[in-house]
C-alpha cells in the first residue's frame, strides 16, 4: 500500500510542476517510419517536461498560421526526410534543423531534417530518434525564445560526441534559466 501512495506522489509531484503548455504539429514530408518519429516526439516531450512545459501534439493538418499560431502557442515543424535548402557555411556541420523567426520575434514554424540526423547518430555510435527527439525541442526552443544558443546543454549550436553520450542517457537538459524563460513565454509574460 504504500508503494501506491509513494508513486501516486510522485505522479502528483510531476504533473504538479507542468505548468504551461503549448501545442505542436509535426508535418512528415517524404518517407519517415512513424515508429521513429514517435520516438522523436517522445524524447522532446520528456525534455520539455523537465523544463515545466507540457507538449500537445496534433496532426498536421490541424495546425495555426501566422498570428494566431504565434498567440495560441502552436508550432509547426516540418520534418523532412532529406537535407536543407539551404547549405550549412564552409566547415561547419550539416544542418540538422531551421527555426524561420520574424524580425519582430513571432515564429511558429520550423524544420528538422532526417538524413543529417541520421549522419550524425551514426557517427557518434548514438541513438537517432533520441537525436530527432532533441533536434526537435532545440528547434522549438528556438521558436519561442529566438536565435541565440548556448554554451551547453540542449540549445548548444552544435552538439559534439559527449553531448550525444549524455542525450542517450537523458542527461542533456534545458539551463534553467532557458526553462524558466520559455516558460514566461508562453505564460504570456516574457519576450523572445
Amino acid at each position: 500500500m504504500h508503494g501506491g501512495l509513494w508513486i501516486c506522489a510522485i505522479l502528483l509531484g510531476t504533473s504538479a510542476s507542468v505548468n504551461e503548455r503549448m501545442t505542436v504539429s509535426i508535418c512528415t514530408w517524404g518517407h519517415l517510419p512513424e515508429a521513429d518519429v514517435a520516438a522523436g516526439e517522445n524524447t522532446a516531450h520528456s525534455l520539455f517536461h523537465s523544463a515545466g512545459i507540457d507538449v500537445k501534439w496534433a496532426p498536421c493538418e490541424a495546425g495555426l498560421e501566422g498570428d494566431e499560431a504565434a498567440q495560441q502557442h502552436w508550432f509547426t515543424l516540418r520534418l523532412r526526410d532529406g537535407e536543407s535548402f539551404i547549405p550549412a557555411p564552409s566547415g561547419a556541420d550539416r544542418t540538422l534543423g531551421e527555426a524561420f523567426l520574424s524580425e519582430d520575434g513571432d515564429a511558429y514554424i520550423g524544420e528538422v531534417y532526417y538524413q543529417p540526423v541520421q549522419a550524425l547518430a551514426e557517427a557518434h555510435n548514438a541513438e537517432a530518434t533520441v537525436l530527432l527527439g532533441y533536434v526537435i525541442a532545440h528547434e522549438l526552443c528556438h521558436l519561442l525564445l529566438g536565435g541565440k544558443h548556448s554554451q551547453q546543454g540542449v540549445m548548444r549550436a552544435a552538439w559534439d560526441s559527449s553531448d550525444l553520450a549524455r542525450m542517450n542517457r537523458g542527461g542533456l537538459k534545458f539551463s534553467p534559466s532557458e526553462s524558466a524563460r520559455m516558460r514566461r513565454v508562453l505564460k504570456g509574460t516574457g519576450a523572445h
